[in-house]
């Protein structure tokens, strides 16, 4: 019995090799050979149960955007750094905290304090959507422009209300806060515009109270109200009250896994990804930018990776940090910050991996990444050779790698000197910055493949393989 148990297995396993396709085996049988049992362990870590539980949660409408600043944005953070934690990494931040805090210059739009009257009686109020950076106050009639008026001959000196028609999408919506401004350069001191209660600029309004980083160019950066109706023989009675600025703390999250080499282990490579998206726009049908594609997908890619390599018995020879940046979305604000407050010396940074959107591929890119600034350092090919050995390519994109090399976080990196590119396993679609980027979108097989990939491409670098700048 047991003879023929072995005859039918020895029959049996010939049959398989037989029938396998020779474009398989050999893949099979490069990867066993090719990772070290510490390696093959590593990517065992990476699994799409693992990649969808995270996506599902970081790109959530519980999340709300993960706007800068925003406390759902803070909230992230801690779950960004209790994974780190769970992976055995160390906090790379001071006292060893997994965050580098950082302030931030605020302005919120006052919910309260509004007072508005005509003829003595009080007028119903939607809310601001702006405010000036002094109090507005005002006694006295206020002129009126129909929706359909031209207002570039008119000249104003004082309030003027404006009358404004259903809008019915976004671009509606800037062509009403244009209208606005060409009346505040034409000499008003404040807008009231009047709209209906289902207007989707008072849904807007409603989340003008939270704070938001000062922009030089705000477009509303002077009283502006929103009202029900308008009175044209009334004298008004208007008080606004001034813009309020503050202060809102932010943080880059950082896990360290430190080297084995005694040497080598005082160099380091960050791979990171950006936390922050685009927050909410109400008045929406779906008011959340949920950011899937753009980036939950690279914080799931630098998440899960954290995972891998701290599964490793014997860690790389050289550090890993992994990192998560808040405020890309406002202008690189937090790996800018990063770098002119280094926690690892920039010139013991050995390349910065960054990841980008890499949950939906490109027509005939299934399971393949491309890599920004390609011909600007051979990170790309080095990272290739150690990708491909489970089959993922790590490719120059013709039309992107030129343009988009310093359009992500990487670029702060490279400013000071540092190898730095941005990874990709897509491409800007259709739902890029729209509430439609939601998770269930997202090619989950590609995703997870890719982030394999990117595992076995950093091994090599991270266990001692140097990559080098260009020759100018």
């Amino acid at each position: 019995m047991r003879h023929c148990f072995q005859l039918n297995f020895h029959a049996g396993l010939l049959f398989v090799l037989v029938i396998l396709p020779t474009t398989l085996m050999p893949t099979i049988l490069k990867a066993q050979a090719d990772f070290s049992d510490d390696q093959q362990r590593g990517l065992a870590e990476i699994t799409q149960r693992r990649v969808t539980s995270t996506i599902a949660f970081l790109s959530s409408d519980e999340m709300a955007g993960r706007d800068t600043p925003s406390p759902e944005l803070t909230i992230a953070s801690r779950y960004v750094a209790s994974r780190f934690q769970g992976a055995g990494l160390v906090g790379g931040g001071k006292g060893d905290s997994f965050f580098q805090p950082s302030k931030i210059a605020t302005v919120t739009i006052p919910k309260n304090g509004v007072a508005i009257s005509a003829g003595g009686k009080q007028v119903n109020h939607f809310g601001l959507l702006g405010a000036g950076r002094e109090a507005f106050q005002y006694s006295g009639k206020v002129a009126f422009v129909a929706a359909d008026e031209r207002v570039s001959d008119l000249e104003f000196d004082g309030p003027v209300a404006m009358e404004v028609a259903a809008i019915d999408e976004p671009r509606a919506e800037s062509s009403v806060i244009r209208r606005a401004q060409a009346l505040k350069r034409a000499g008003a001191t404040a807008i009231l515009m009047v709209v209906a209660a289902d207007n989707r600029l008072v849904a807007r309004a409603s989340r003008t109270s939270r704070p938001r980083i000062i922009n030089p160019r705000e477009r509303l950066a002077y009283p502006t109200l929103l009202i029900a109706k308008f009175d044209p023989d009334a004298e008004y009675e208007i008080s606004i009250p001034a813009m309020q600025f503050g202060e809102s703390e932010v943080r880059n999250v950082i896990g360290v896994l430190k080297g084995s080499d005694a040497e080598l282990s005082k160099e380091a490579i960050i791979i990171s990804a950006h936390l922050d998206h685009i927050g909410q726009q109400s008045g929406l049908a779906d008011p959340v930018f949920n950011g899937a594609d753009d980036n939950a997908t690279g914080v799931t890619a630098v998440l899960t990776m954290a995972d891998a390599f701290g599964a490793m018995k014997t860690k790389p020879k050289r550090t890993v940090i992994f990192m998560t940046f808040w405020g890309e979305e406002k202008g690189l604000l937090g790996s800018r910050y990063y770098v002119q407050h280094p926690l690892w010396p920039l010139e013991k940074t050995v390349a910065n991996i960054n990841i980008e959107m890499v949950g939906r591929p490109e027509a005939g890119a299934a399971g393949k990444a491309w890599m920004t600034g390609w011909n600007q350092s051979d990170l790309g090919p080095l990272m290739n050779k150690g990708s491909k050995r489970i089959g993922v390519e790590i490719f120059e994109h013709l039309r992107l790698s030129k343009m988009l090399y310093r359009a992500s976080d990487n670029a702060p990196f490279v400013d000071r000197g540092v190898i730095g590119h941005s990874i990709s396993a897509g491409s800007l679609h259709t739902d890029y910055h729209q509430p439609s980027d939601e998770w269930n979108k997202l090619d989950l097989k590609h995703m997870t493949k890719v982030i394999q990939g990117l595992y076995a491409g950093c091994t090599p670098i991270a266990d001692g393989e140097t990559p080098k700048k260009a020759r100018k």
